[in-house]
């Protein structure tokens, strides 16, 4: 009886705050959103371009020089690019085995702050049923300690009804945000790879790489 009381007077706190955490909830989602969009949307880049200018200064064996162009493109085949070619040439050895090590680094890049959207996709619709139980309680125990009646109650309800309808507003755009953003950080990473590999295949066998390493340092 006396956790029942307990748990009574905590619903009897009413839904406002639950209504406000949602609120920033939806305000912390649709800043991440536009974030992402922004940040995705650069990390994208224009491949063919990159790919182009990938062969031309490889075809010469221009690979200081690649690396200056890789620097100053933002999109996330390019960084791996740059760091496949740095360790190349300061290292003078196998970059195969270091692929997967970058392109996983970068994936974490990308994946950054979306996880967050998916919790929201989780959680929001049931604070805002919480917050719509809490609100049919207090209304049922208002009518308890009234002789308003049922239209009393109604309105409770009507009220609390709120909280469910808000929290299914904030997770239905973060669940659709989520998976368009899963959908282009796995072409980001594909596309990053097979950049990776455009770029294995231009570069000089191993057994040459200790000449181009040489040549390098001796600029």
């Amino acid at each position: 009886f006396m956790i029942t009381q307990k748990l009574l007077s905590i619903s009897l706190l009413g839904t406002e705050w639950i209504l406000y955490l949602l609120v920033l909830l939806s305000v912390i989602s649709w800043a991440i959103i536009g974030e992402r969009l922004y940040f995705l949307r650069k990390k994208q880049g224009d491949m063919d371009a990159l790919t182009r200018k990938m062969e031309k200064f490889s075809r010469d064996g221009r690979w200081e020089e690649l690396i200056g162009v890789l620097e100053k493109d933002h999109s996330s085949a390019a960084a791996v690019g740059r760091q496949i070619v740095v360790h190349a040439l300061k290292q003078g050895a196998a970059v195969e085995e270091y692929l997967p090590v970058v392109l996983s680094q970068e994936k974490l890049r990308l994946e950054s702050r979306t996880a967050f959207l998916g919790t929201v996709v989780s959680i929001a619709p049931f604070i805002g049923l919480l917050g719509t139980v809490l609100g049919i309680i207090n209304a049922f125990h208002g009518l308890s300690m009234s002789a308003q009646g049922e239209n009393m109650v109604m309105a409770g309800i009507s009220e609390a009804l709120v909280a469910t309808a808000l929290g299914l507003f904030i997770a239905i755009p973060a669940a659709a945000a989520y998976n368009y953003f899963v959908r282009v950080i796995k072409k980001i990473v594909i596309s990053s790879e097979n950049f990776a590999q455009f770029l294995l295949i231009s570069f000089p066998k191993k057994e040459e790489r200790g000449a181009h390493v040489f040549a390098a340092q001796g600029k």
